[in-house]
């Protein structure tokens, strides 16, 4: 039996390419043979998947990175949609990787493949040769795949149906349009999808064939995939897209095209920062970092804390407090300060190079910080400037941000009073909790509902060189597609950030597929190696109602790349503010601003009393 399962791979490969039989082309030049000499030596052989047997005897082996592995479910209906760049290869490719993840996945693949019995549990097969019996075959294969996803299975599937190759209307080797029915059996079943993307084509050879002749690059798939042995294949594995997700796109087609774009973002993921002529944003350093400044002495912290008038003391907890507190109040808290920020900059990639980040904006700023009491130690801070104060005695060129941004006049005139916000950081060993910064800005909280007189923030938020281009290009273009504001026509960056790693038409096509901050986070994972998602103070200020009004690259602190954001608390959801404000000082804000009825406001008051 098994025998003649081997006779029925060699006959329907010769199926495929019988067209040619007539000139003696296809006996001649494709290697027949070898595949199916290849088959025999796998069938020999013992261990492992039948996949996995097929790449080691070519051999073949492929890279996948240690956060792509985290990214495929264990558990429940999942779809994965890949690209298809090689042919052959790919599902065997594919079939090796995800079987060592889940032992239920199943590859939907080409018919020329069930002459081998080993594959009849581990695959779907679907006639895509349009012949007289491929109508009832692929209903009958859509059948078989609806039915394993509904039981909570994984299933792989290829959606253009054929190779990856030259489409001259775009002018690169990509794949043909993907089917809209793989859409449905992910909607249909409610499946998660995984978009897996293979770097990678066929060779020119295949694309000039198939310029004569599809049928011709059909046949030479056989060659193709004899001739990746000794290679090793990357394969790249985006973030799961939930079926909620899913189902709240319109359609088989829509939602097609967004797997398909989700699934090519991951061509742009770069594992190395570009050198400085493939990065419009470089500039070129200007000297060494200069070595840390030596730590101040607990002593005269403690000293500087101890002589702060009891109202400054903002919040106040078992391990940390939280004061606010102007320069000249704590001269050695801001050397400190200013040491400790250089140090937290640094990890990321930024700083300013100085043994400590001062500058003169600090003089006259207030400074929020975080009191670690037990270590007796500095955890974080947060630079505020009162924004009429400021503009009161010394303009717009007072504000920090006025070094990053050029400010029409009319802007403070529809900003109104405001805050500035900046320079915010947590030290490293202290990130992993989430306590710190909520204390910081339950701290900023507590300063705003005692000063409601400024209701508006708005400061410059950093999204670092960690970021791979592709990153920051995608978060830059979706604010700018999602935010037009009228304060944006106001103010102009004094270097605009400048980007082509993505393609215009693709990155205005994903942005406008993007629903929310979590699509756009899964995004970004998806580009980045180490899967982060988007800056925490990004989805902090979003989750606050800010808008992102322009984007700086700043020259002068490591070429990071600095949002203008604005957010107005007044039009806060509610409950977000009161996490941070507590009832009694939301009640303040909201009654200063005439948010609510006043009585029923006091009588809220009374009763958390």
């Amino acid at each position: 039996m098994a025998e003649s399962r081997h006779e029925n791979l060699g006959q329907n490969l010769r199926r495929s390419t019988a067209f040619l039989s007539g000139n003696g082309f296809a006996s001649r030049f494709l290697p027949f043979h070898e595949i199916e000499d290849l088959y025999g030596r796998v069938r020999t052989t013992g261990g492992g998947s039948w996949f996995q047997r097929l790449l080691d005897e070519m051999p073949v082996s492929f890279r996948v990175d240690g956060k792509d592995w985290e990214r495929i479910p264990k558990t429940g209906p999942v779809l994965a949609v890949s690209n298809h760049p090689f042919g052959m290869l790919d599902g065997a490719v594919l079939g090796a990787l995800l079987t060592q993840v889940r032992c239920d996945a199943k590859i939907m693949t080409n018919f020329l493949l069930s002459g081998v019995p080993e594959l009849q549990e581990h695959c779907i097969f679907v006639d895509p040769l349009n012949g007289r019996d491929s109508v009832q075959a692929n209903r009958r294969a859509l059948r078989q795949a609806l039915l394993w996803l509904r039981t909570g299975h994984m299933l792989a599937v290829f959606p253009a149906g054929e190779v990856s190759h030259l489409q001259l209307t775009q002018g690169s080797v990509t794949d043909p349009k993907w089917n809209p029915m793989i859409a449905r059996l992910a909607r249909v079943t409610g499946a998660a999808a995984l978009p897996v993307f293979f770097p990678g084509r066929n060779s020119v050879t295949f694309q000039t064939l198939g310029l004569m002749h599809p049928r011709l690059r059909t046949a030479w798939l056989m060659s193709e995939f004899l001739g990746q042995a000794g290679k090793t294949v990357e394969v790249r594995i985006g973030t799961a897209v939930s079926g909620d997700v899913l189902a709240r796109l319109h359609g088989d087609q829509e939602t097609i095209d967004y797997l398909r774009r989700r699934t090519y973002l991951l061509s742009r993921r770069s594992c190395a920062a570009p050198g400085p002529f493939l990065n419009p944003n470089f500039v070129f350093p200007r000297k060494e970092h200069a070595p840390i400044a030596a730590e101040t002495e607990r002593d005269a912290l403690l000293a500087e804390i101890q002589q702060l008038d009891p109202g400054q003391l903002l919040e106040d907890t078992r391990e940390f407090s939280v004061y606010v507190a102007r320069a000249q109040q704590i001269p050695s808290l801001l050397r400190e300060l200013g040491r400790l920020r250089e140090i937290t900059f640094r990890d990321v990639g930024e700083g300013t190079g100085e043994s400590r980040d001062l500058d003169p904006f600090d003089a006259y700023y207030l400074h929020v910080f975080l009191w670690d009491k037990a270590k007796q130690q500095l955890v974080g801070a947060y630079r505020m400037g009162i924004g009429p104060e400021i503009l009161a005695r010394r303009g717009p060129r007072g504000l920090y941000t006025s070094t990053l941004f050029h400010y029409h006049p009319r802007f403070f005139e529809k900003l109104g009073p405001a805050v500035e916000l900046g320079r915010s950081f947590v030290l490293p060993d202290y990130q992993r909790q989430f306590a710190p910064l909520l204390l910081l800005w339950r701290g900023i909280a507590r300063y705003l509902s005692d000063h409601p007189e400024t209701p508006v923030l708005f400061g410059a938020v950093s999204i670092s060189n960690r970021y791979s281009p592709a990153s920051r290009e995608l978060i830059v273009r979706y604010f700018e597609s999602r935010q037009p504001d009228e304060m944006a026509g106001l103010v102009r960056p004094r270097r605009p950030f400048r980007s082509s790693w993505l393609r215009p038409w693709d990155c205005t096509a994903i942005c406008h597929s993007l629903r929310d901050l979590e699509d756009l986070g899964a995004s970004v994972s998806d580009l980045e190696t180490d899967a982060k998602g988007i800056p925490i103070l990004l989805r902090q200020y979003a989750k606050l109602g800010g808008r992102l009004l322009a984007f700086n690259v700043d020259r002068n602190f490591s070429d990071v790349l600095d949002g203008l954001v604005l957010v107005d608390l007044r039009q806060t959801d509610t409950a977000v503010l009161e996490r941070y404000m507590g009832k009694q000082g939301l009640a303040r804000f909201r009654r200063h601003h005439l948010l609510s009825d006043p009585l029923a406001l006091d009588m809220q008051e009374l009763s958390s009393n």
